[in-house]
C-alpha cells in the first residue's frame, strides 16, 4: 500500500510540474496575463475536465465508457433546447433535472454491462451511436439557448474566473470525496483490482459497477450542463462526442489513472485537461499547426501507458 501511495503522489507531482512548466510556456506567449486570461483557461478546460473526472471514475472500478462523450453531448442538446428563453428558477431546476438524466444513462449502461456480460467497450460504442442519435433528433441543427443568469453563474463575467474554478473543485468535494471513503469506493477500487477476488470478498460486483457508471454519468450531465453555459449553445455533431470521450480517455490517464483498474482519483484528470489544453495553444501561438498535437498528445498518452504498465510490474501488479 505504501507503494501504490508513494506512486500516486510521485504522478500527481509530476502533473503539477507538467502543468506549471506549459501553464509558464503559454503565459509567456500572451502580452499580458490577467484575471480574464485566467478565466479564458478555466473556460476552455471545464467540460473535458470533468468528463475526464467521470471517465476516471468508471476506469478506476475496472471498466471504459466510450459513451460518455455522447452522453455530454445529449445532454448538452436538452438543456440548450429546453432551457432556451426560460427563467433563471426554470433553467437552474432542468440543469438539476438534466443532470440527473446524465446519472441515469450513465447507470443504464452500466446495467447493460453488468446484465450482458459483454466487454465494456464494444456495450459503450453501441450506446455512443444511440446517444448521438438521440441528440440530433432533439437538436437536428446547432443553437438553442441559456438563460443569462445561469450562463453567468456557470462562466462568471469578465474577468471573473471564480465561478467556473468553483464548478471546477465543487464536483470533486461533493461527488468524489464523499464516493471515495464510501463503502461504494472502497468496492470500486476493490473491482477495479481483481473482481474476481471482490467478489469473494463479498463485494457485489454488479451493483458496484452500476453506481461507478452512473456517477460517471453525473459528470458527463454536469459538463453537457456546463458547455451550454460556456457556449450558449448546443451541436448534435457525432465528431464532438468522439473528440471529447478520447480526450477524456486521455486526460484520465494522463492524471495518473491505471487503464487496468484500481489505481488513481481525480485530482489528476483535472489537472491532465490542463496539459490537453495548453498543448495546442502552445503550437498555435509558435506557428505550428495544431493539427500536430494530436500526435504529441498520443505519444505522450502511450508514453505513460508504458511507464505506468512497467511500474506495475515492478509492484508486482498483474
Amino acid at each position: 500500500m505504501n507503494l501504490v501511495q508513494a506512486r500516486r503522489q510521485s504522478w500527481n507531482i509530476g502533473i503539477v510540474v507538467l502543468v506549471l512548466i506549459l501553464g509558464f510556456w503559454r503565459i509567456n506567449q500572451l502580452p499580458q496575463f490577467g484575471s480574464y486570461e485566467a478565466r479564458t483557461f478555466i473556460l476552455g478546460i471545464l467540460p473535458i475536465a470533468l468528463l475526464s473526472m467521470g471517465q476516471a471514475v468508471i476506469i478506476i472500478g475496472g471498466g471504459i465508457n466510450l459513451a460518455i462523450g455522447a452522453e455530454a453531448v445529449l445532454i448538452n442538446c436538452l438543456s440548450a433546447k429546453y432551457m432556451a428563453g426560460t427563467s433563471f428558477t426554470t433553467s437552474v431546476f432542468l440543469a438539476f433535472l438534466f443532470i440527473g438524466i446524465g446519472g441515469l444513462v450513465g447507470a443504464i449502461t452500466g446495467w447493460i454491462v453488468s446484465a450482458s456480460g459483454i466487454a465494456d467497450i464494444v456495450v459503450t460504442l453501441a450506446t455512443s451511436f444511440l446517444l448521438v442519435g438521440v441528440a440530433m433528433f432533439v437538436m437536428p441543427q446547432p443553437g438553442g439557448g441559456i438563460n443569462q443568469g445561469v450562463a453567468d453563474l456557470i462562466g462568471g463575467k469578465d474577468p471573473n474566473f471564480i465561478p467556473p474554478l468553483i464548478w471546477l473543485i465543487l464536483p470533486l468535494l461533493i461527488i468524489w470525496i464523499p464516493l471515495y471513503r464510501s463503502r461504494t469506493g472502497i468496492a470500486m477500487y476493490a473491482i477495479g483490482s481483481n473482481k474476481d477476488a471482490a467478489f469473494l470478498s463479498g463485494v457485489n460486483v454488479n451493483r458496484t459497477r452500476i453506481k461507478v457508471y452512473a456517477v460517471g454519468g453525473l459528470f458527463a450531465g454536469l459538463s453537457g450542463v456546463v458547455l451550454t453555459g460556456i457556449t450558449l449553445s448546443a451541436s448534435p455533431f457525432a465528431t464532438i462526442s468522439s473528440t471529447a470521450t478520447l480526450n477524456s480517455v486521455a486526460g484520465a490517464v494522463l492524471g495518473g489513472v491505471s487503464l487496468a483498474g484500481g489505481v488513481g482519483g481525480l485530482a489528476g484528470p483535472a489537472m491532465a485537461a490542463l496539459v490537453l489544453y495548453f498543448i495546442p495553444n502552445i503550437m498555435l501561438a509558435s506557428g505550428i499547426d495544431p493539427a500536430y498535437s494530436q500526435i504529441i498528445t498520443g505519444a505522450l498518452t502511450i508514453f505513460v501507458v508504458l511507464v505506468g504498465g512497467l511500474l506495475r510490474k515492478r509492484t508486482g501488479k498483474t
